[in-house]
């Protein structure tokens, strides 16, 4: 590893690492165990923290200068036909 990590340097590239890993750290192979895994209850937790945000979010109006660029592409398009 050694020899990739000076290799990357020479030529301005940092190694390619997983997330929370070190330099010094083997890589972890795609679908390897050892990940982080989440029990389920903080699983539920952050599922329902998301939903509540997204829900929020998609609650909200459509700001009127999105609503006024619509209606302008809209015109722009009905004259084209």
């Amino acid at each position: 590893m050694a020899d990739q990590d000076d290799q990357d340097s020479k030529q301005g590239q940092a190694p390619v690492m997983n997330s929370g890993q070190t330099s010094d750290q083997a890589p972890i192979p795609p679908g390897a165990p050892g990940g982080a895994i989440l029990g389920g209850d903080l699983q539920a937790h952050i599922g329902r923290q998301l939903r509540a945000v997204y829900d929020e979010v998609a609650s909200e109006g459509v700001p009127d200068r999105f609503l006024k660029l619509l209606e302008e592409l809209e015109r722009k398009e009905a004259k084209k036909s």
